[in-house]
């Protein structure tokens, strides 16, 4: 798309909900008091949000955000973070190991799984960072919403957030007894249990109890009949929550996630049909391979938290929290996913290849913030922060179906970040509103790296830095400026200049001491956006749209490549740092004219393209370098175009025998490649998913759903990896079709 497509593109679209206000409710200045839990405008409910860290209307929040109610993610089957990432355009996001996603925001994200990475788009659960991937592996059941915010957040959050953030925020205590239970079954053995009570102990003191089981017997097998690509998650979630006089409160919490999955599959193109312009044909039915080794993961993770809240400053309601995560992370994985014959015949170079990945890890946190109570025009929050990360990962590859030797990289890398933040908005009585907010982080990262080397029996240590570690420590100032002005009821405009930043990262397989001890240069993020929210026809159709630029430096580029002083099919992973610019349109359009219908479609483009970088591309027999110029090149895993259109039918509720609803959801995403090279080796055809449900509501309690995922089996990637030099071409598929029926009940 050219500029004058896109300008022309963001004018049509601004123009459009800033028509004549003929269908124009009564002018209203924006209210300053706290919303209800959600409200609604007409027909369209609007959720509640916490981004900026008060409660606020979503439609009256200057943030381009997506949310998505507890009750959303049920009716459209959101239960795990693949499924949440392709119900939200401008998010994508990498599953190598599917036990450990990342997200990528708007183009910008880590696949850095290291002991000294961060990750640049930041999941947090009830305020709590969670700064390892495998973290994420948490249970959706019992959320009151999810919020995706877009952008740099590196104002009011955590450990700060350089590209975006997600928000899983659970359903807290209340003073009413309750309940909830969900069993689901499906095909591949799909078998989901979970249950939720709710008790008031006294008048002042309740708790909150969930536990979950998911289950599949693989969505795909080994030639001998075990399982691949599986689930096989247990989690439980307890909540305590006790009221004291003068409004003040304490929430102690704790969770538990354990999986024990078995191996992914994958899949070697290299001998498929190769296409200029599309890159290798997939296998049309891709669902059983032969793997010498069958890998597994074993993931436990979960933590503590407690929070303190009271008003008793009369001011502003103060807010203190101290939370502990923890991982424990175990993972083999057979990359080949074939036997020594199986690599003969697809002509690789060596017998086997295998991946170890195991890892510990510990985060300490604690925040305690001001936020202001206040009527008047001025409104403020004011906090201070500090985090400690303890990370020890190992890594190894392996070359062979039987190992004689080891090459096992060890690293232990100990963070701790202080920050202190504040961010205030005035209110004219114009309706216009100003905005201005900043945060001085400061970052200490020491990581000492280890390599082992040689026979298996004998191992010798190639280099040791733990008396000398690497050091970054570096204090960064992000800010947020902006404005916004509601005209009336109906449109709400917002412009805001915001910055971020990640630390610098060490590389998880360096050659030598030198490079252990080098971190890159830390990830900083200028985002430029504009955005108008608006609700017409007495709240039957909204309209967001939201157009920005982004200008990224230092973007910290993590890549697996040819390694020949490591053997013919030695790989490394590399860490370069390049400069980026994406610019880009996210839409939204709801529409509720009738009670038995509801749609909404999300549109997001992004051109996303590299201004410096130069790669490192693979490594010589003699150890020297080759580098390549990607300037110009596309961000890896970003389409320019990603749309999730919801289609929504429902009977009346006031029906004796009770009502249905069918929802519908088509998610489409153009062209996508793996690699920043753009050249095909790695790359992702456009690909269309329809996942449906119908829902007979027996009433209120009970309820009944059929459901459909990938109603068109849809052969589609989320991961691959290219070796010319070792001659194969990994693929990992998505799930295939899959039908199944959920029992909810609620009492």
């Amino acid at each position: 798309m050219t500029n004058s497509k896109r300008a022309l593109c963001a004018t049509s679209t601004l123009a459009f909900v800033l028509a004549p206000t003929a269908f124009a409710q009564s002018g209203a200045e924006a209210s300053s008091e706290a919303p209800d839990a959600t409200q609604d405008h007409g027909r369209l409910e609007v959720i509640v949000v916490t981004a900026r860290r008060r409660e606020e209307d979503v439609q009256s929040t200057p943030v381009t955000l997506t949310a998505f109610s507890g009750e959303d993610l049920q009716e459209k089957g959101i239960s795990d973070f693949t499924r949440l990432a392709q119900a939200t355009p401008g998010i994508n996001f990498d599953t190598f190991p599917k036990s450990a996603p990342r997200p990528v925001f708007r183009g910008i994200g880590s696949s850095n799984q290291g002991a000294g990475g961060d990750p640049s788009s930041v999941a947090f659960l009830d305020g709590v960072y969670l700064g390892r991937a495998a973290m994420l592996g948490i249970d959706f059941y019992d959320m009151e919403r999810v919020e995706i915010l877009k952008g740099p957040q590196g104002t009011l959050w955590g450990k700060n957030v350089a590209a975006g953030a997600i928000n899983f925020i659970t359903a807290k205590p209340t003073n009413e007894r309750q309940g909830s239970a969900s069993l689901g079954f499906g095909e591949f053995g799909q078998k989901n249990l979970h249950l939720m009570y709710n008790l008031p102990l006294t008048d002042s003191v309740a708790a909150r109890a969930v536990v979950g089981s998911v289950q599949n017997d693989g969505f795909r097998k080994t030639a001998d009949g075990r399982a691949l690509d599986d689930e096989d998650m247990q989690s439980a979630r307890v909540q305590l929550r006790a009221e004291f006089t003068g409004g003040a409160s304490l929430l102690i919490s704790g969770d538990i996630a354990d999986q024990d999955l078995s191996d992914s599959s994958r899949f070697n193109l290299i001998n498929n049909p190769f296409t200029p312009g599309r890159g290798y044909a997939d296998f049309s039915n891709p669902r059983v391979t032969n793997p010498d080794h069958l890998g597994y993961t074993k993931s436990t993770t979960g933590g503590l938290r407690a929070e303190f809240n009271t008003p008793a400053l009369g001011v502003a309601d103060w807010t203190t929290t101290a939370a502990w995560r923890t991982l424990d992370y175990d993972f083999s994985n057979d990359l080949d996913n074939t036997d020594p014959a199986g690599n003969v015949a697809n002509g690789v170079v060596v017998t086997g290849l295998q991946i170890l990945a195991p890892e510990e890890a510990d985060s300490y946190s604690l925040e305690s913030r001001l936020t202001s109570i206040s009527q008047g025009p001025l409104s403020w929050v004011l906090g201070v922060y500090y985090n400690n990360d303890e990370v020890h990962r190992e890594r190894e590859t392996q070359q062979s179906a039987t190992p004689t030797t080891v090459n096992r990289f060890f690293g232990d890398s100990s963070n701790e970040s202080y920050a202190a933040f504040g961010e205030a908005q005035y209110q004219f009585s114009s309706g216009l509103r100003l905005l201005a907010g900043g945060r001085y982080t400061q970052e200490r990262k020491e990581y000492a790296a280890r390599r082992l080397t040689g026979s298996i029996a004998a191992p010798t240590v190639s280099y040791d830095t733990a008396s000398d570690p690497g050091i970054f420590d570096e204090g960064v100032f992000t800010y947020r400026v902006g404005a916004d002005h509601r005209f009336n009821d109906n449109v709400f405009v917002f412009g805001t200049l915001s910055t971020g930043f990640k630390s610098g990262a060490f590389p998880e397989q360096p050659p030598n001491d030198v490079l252990a001890r080098r971190a890159t240069d830390p990830e900083k993020t200028t985002n430029y956006e504009i955005g108008v929210k608006s609700d017409w026809l007495n709240g039957t159709l909204r309209a967001n749209v939201s157009v920005f630029r982004m200008d990224y430096r230092d973007f910290q580029t993590i890549k697996v490549v040819p390694d020949a002083t490591q053997g013919p099919a030695g790989t490394r992973v590399v860490t370069d740092t390049a400069d980026a610019k994406i610019e880009g349109i996210e839409t939204e359009l709801s529409v509720n004219p009738v009670d038995w219908f509801d749609a909404t479609v999300r549109y997001a483009y992004l051109d996303a393209h590299f201004t410096r970088f130069i790669q490192t591309s693979a490594f010589l027999a003699d150890g020297s370098p080759v580098f390549t110029d990607g300037v110009g090149k596309r961000l890896s895993r970003t389409p320019e175009h990603a749309v999730v259109t919801n289609v929504g039918l429902q009977t009346s509720q006031s029906e004796a025998w009770g009502w249905l609803r069918l929802d519908v959801t088509m998610d489409y995403q153009s062209e996508v490649f793996e690699n920043s090279l753009n050249d095909f080796n790695e790359y992702r055809v456009p690909r269309t998913l329809w996942n449906a449900s119908l829902t007979y509501h027996i009433n209120d309690e009970l309820s009944v759903q059929l459901w459909g995922h990938n109603l068109t089996d849809e052969v589609y990637r989320t991961w691959q990896t290219f070796s010319a030099p070792a001659h194969y071409h990994f693929v990992q598929y998505g799930p295939p079709r899959q039908l199944g029926v959920t029992f909810n009940a609620s009492f």
